[in-house]
């Protein structure tokens, strides 16, 4: 289970070392129409909405190649498992139907967010939320973040590995195994700290004063303007069911 979730947190920004082709679609506007459809199916209170939106989603799905599509499918049972779990109450209470609208919202979600984590990668992300004008220090913050929590958790796996590489006895006490857990939380707190020192001081080297810059350059073209339409017809259809 741990091995799982540090592979997770490591995969978060995997994307951007993968190749994959330039977006005919502006980043910003991808992620603004995924954000939207997400809001609106949240706010539906009609079944039709969130099962069109989810069934756009699974035509754009089966248009990714083979390998982005495992990537999505892979993360789409554990959130489900989850939010039936704890929406299971519902259930005895007598209100079934809620527990499986809410369980639709989450994987219409869930499969939007993976979809659009394969189509844009974690730098054209950042430079979308500079293009809205959001608050220099909120993206640097999120960026810094997952990053950071990208590279310790990636030495948290690597440091699990060789412990149990090394480990004498499969059956360990639980004394051992907290004493081990211990050595591996101080060890990355050391890292983080050193880390921190270390970024703070390139930043400063290379004058870096806060501001976040987007070098992108996307020229806008057919592909922009038919998918800006997108906008305003999914606000209508959300009206009118």
């Amino acid at each position: 289970m741990t091995d799982r979730i540090l592979r997770l947190i490591s995969g978060i920004i995997d994307n951007d070392t993968r190749y994959r082709k330039d977006s005919k679609v502006l980043p910003v506007l991808r992620m603004l129409v995924s954000i939207l459809a997400i809001i609106l199916c949240a706010c539906s209170s009609n079944a039709i909405f969130v099962i069109t939106v989810l069934a756009v989603e699974l035509v754009h799905l089966a248009f990714l190649p083979t390998h982005s599509m495992t990537r999505v499918l892979k993360r789409l049972p554990l959130p489900v498992i989850f939010t039936m779990i704890i929406m299971l109450p519902a259930v005895f209470l007598g209100n079934p139907r809620t527990m499986l609208t809410v369980t639709m919202k989450v994987l219409v979600s869930i499969l939007i967010l993976a979809i659009m984590n394969e189509d844009l990668s974690w730098k054209e992300i950042t430079g979308s939320f500079s293009q809205l004008h959001l608050p220099d220090v909120f993206t640097m913050t999120l960026d810094m973040t997952v990053r950071f929590l990208t590279i310790l958790s990636r030495l948290c796996q690597t440091i699990h590995e060789a412990y149990i590489l090394r480990a004498v006895s499969v059956h360990r006490q639980d004394k051992s195994r907290m004493q081990a857990a211990g050595g591996i939380l101080g060890t990355v707190f050391l890292k983080s700290s050193r880390m921190s020192e270390d970024t703070t001081e390139a930043m400063e080297c290379r004058c870096f004063n806060g501001t976040y810059r987007n070098f992108t350059r996307h020229k806008l073209s057919v592909y922009d303007i038919l998918y800006a339409c997108i906008i305003p017809l999914m606000i209508v259809f959300f009206i009118i069911t």
